[in-house]
């Protein structure tokens, strides 16, 4: 999955932009069961715009989604 990094927010929150291409319904609804999960991090702004409290948050987000 294509992503990239960016800061969401007033208060500049790390944050991801997905590929809008890759995602499909079967994978947004992939994303949503595995945020209900206590292994998941961040939250979904958008379908394609996640923000994260922390980097290491984001970090791993990106290494279970890579």
């Amino acid at each position: 999955m294509k992503m990239q990094q960016c800061e969401v927010g007033l208060f500049k929150l790390p944050g991801l932009i997905l590929d809008k291409e890759e995602m499909t319904p079967e994978k947004i609804a992939e994303l949503d069961a595995w945020l209900a999960t206590d292994q998941a991090v961040g939250t979904r702004m958008t379908e394609v715009l996640w923000s994260f409290r922390t980097e290491a948050q984001r970090e791993w987000f990106i290494l279970r989604w890579s």
